[in-house]
């Protein structure tokens, strides 16, 4: 009789299971940047408390920040490999990996506006056929882009000129910045953003070419002394949301349907911040002393020079790493740029509500969550 009650126990535990799911694992959200970032803030602390609740439980992230649980050059390997279930990734690091995202990722100059790369970055990985072959090859299901703000010269010492320039290290993001750098005679460092600080103190950095909020957010402000405003480019390479493939199986089209809100929102959301974030470091920055140098023409016109000749050197790096046909993978991309510099035109770039409604409109109410990353 016992035996029977404890048969009929279980039988009816696993009924209810079934009927009634408890709530999930708690599941690990990766970023490197530190969590005051606008780009963590927001789009992973609070993208994780709203995903919560959206789904009563059932998607939980717990989120590390600061390179805690997988560092930079890592994170494409560590989410494929389920050390975290999503994270954030910044192409530079795997160029052999991803050598489609790095071709359109080194496109940096062809529009520098943030708000549009942003949106049509997350467009074209989520939609081309190269771009998604590309995170299936890698494990990964691409949740949604970002794209900082414009680059800027930020130093330890005076740059203003182009003779200013010339045998300064500088902090570059790799690819088309870092030939940038030789093309004006600079001396191009590939490190991350993590250790601009070091760089910049020790010496062994001159300036670190970043958006302006790393005088805040990377604390910068501590240990340089001027600003130069040419806009070099920005960058939106890899992904602000990389699922693991295993893990968005695993969901139901509904609770894919939840991610595609939320992140359509925080994807809005943390590029406001971002912008917000950025004019508010460098003004406190000039407010305690940081000199502000508009570039000399020469400089200005070296910038173009090296931007009209680049495209050529895109193409053959990635026909060199493996990928067929460039030329009209670039030729989409500029496409999807162009309509969304027409579909932001006039749009108010701190409403977030705004822009979040036509990331859902044009990007992901377009995507079927019944199918959408998975085989």
């Amino acid at each position: 009789m016992h035996i029977k009650r404890l048969l009929a126990g279980a039988t009816a535990l696993t009924i209810a299971s079934v009927a009634y799911p408890s709530l999930a694992d708690e599941y690990n959200a990766n970023h490197f940047f530190a969590e005051r970032h606008s780009l963590v803030r927001g789009p992973y602390v609070e993208f994780a408390e709203k995903v919560k609740e959206a789904t009563n439980g059932e998607i939980d992230f717990r989120v590390f920040s600061g390179g805690s649980l997988i560092p930079a050059n890592a994170s494409l390997q560590g989410v494929r490999d389920g050390v975290a279930q999503v994270t954030y990734h910044a192409g530079t690091y795997t160029p052999a990996e991803l050598p489609v995202e790095n071709l359109i990722g080194n496109m940096a100059f062809y529009n520098t506006d943030p708000f549009v790369m942003a949106m049509a970055s997350t467009e074209f990985s989520m939609t081309n056929p190269a771009a998604l072959d590309e995170w299936k090859k890698n494990g990964v299901v691409f949740g949604g882009g970002y794209s900082t703000s414009e680059y800027y010269m930020i130093c330890n010492k005076p740059v203003e000129t182009l003779a200013d320039v010339k045998g300064k290290r500088m902090r570059m993001a790799g690819g088309a910045w870092s030939r940038f750098a030789e093309y004006v005679g600079a001396v191009p460092v590939s490190i991350p953003s993590s250790e601009m600080y070091t760089g910049l103190d020790t010496g062994s950095l001159d300036c670190a070419v970043t958006p302006g909020d790393s005088i805040d957010s990377f604390s910068l402000s501590d240990v340089i002394n001027s600003m130069n405003t040419l806009a070099i480019g920005n960058y939106y390479a890899g992904f602000l949301w990389g699922y693991n493939k295993s893990l968005w199986e695993g969901l139901t089209p509904e609770l894919r349907s939840i991610l595609f809100d939320q992140m359509a929102y925080f994807l809005a959301k943390g590029r406001v911040e971002f912008s917000a974030d950025v004019d508010k470091a460098i003004e406190n920055a000039k407010a305690e002393g940081m000199a502000i140098y508009e570039p000399d023409d020469a400089l200005k016109a070296a910038l173009d020079e090296f931007v009209a000749s680049d495209e050529a050197a895109l193409i053959a790096a990635a026909k060199e790493r493996g990928v067929e046909n460039p030329e009209a993978i670039l030729t989409e991309f500029k496409a999807v740029v162009d309509r969304w510099d027409g579909l932001l035109e006039g749009v108010d770039r701190t409403d977030v509500d705004a822009l979040a409604a036509l990331a859902r409109t044009e990007i992901y109410d377009k995507l079927d969550p019944a199918t959408y990353g998975v085989d």
